[in-house]
């Protein structure tokens, strides 16, 4: 019966010190709003359009790779023909709600004018708010 109370204690005494060790040492959990992640390099959010910074203008040359390798058809890309035979981007796309942040739409780029940014708070209250405008 004696054992039984020595094992007790000392039981206790181990549980306690878990609980004293985890108060000491900083928290675990992050506060979210007040700080935010601090990202990979690598980390692949929101696709986005670059813009060529001499001309102002986007890289898109409009040869629509990124629309035919996308697996879940989430990109939806129109483009008009200018008078010099140019193709010129219109509207560009993207439903985020089918999106699965492959990368592969970038990777298909041979102008490099997408990129995948690093924003991640991409909840909405509304379906309809899903499809964004790259343009």
């Amino acid at each position: 019966m004696i054992d039984k109370i020595i094992e007790g204690i000392i039981s206790l005494i181990k549980g306690m010190l878990v609980t004293l060790k985890y108060f000491i040492l900083r928290p675990a959990t992050m506060q979210y709003p007040k700080a935010k992640w601090r990202l990979p390099d690598r980390y692949r959010g929101a696709l986005s359009l670059i813009l060529d910074e001499k001309t102002g203008t986007h890289k898109c040359i409009s040869c629509l790779s990124c629309v035919r390798i996308c697996p879940n058809h989430c990109l939806e890309h129109k483009f008009k023909v200018d008078e010099n035979k140019k193709r010129q981007v219109e509207e560009f796309t993207i439903n985020l709600g089918r999106c699965m942040f492959c990368g592969l739409c970038v990777e298909a780029c041979p102008t490099d004018a997408l990129e995948m940014n690093k924003e991640y708070e991409l909840a909405v209250y509304s379906v309809d708010k899903f499809t964004r405008s790259l343009i």
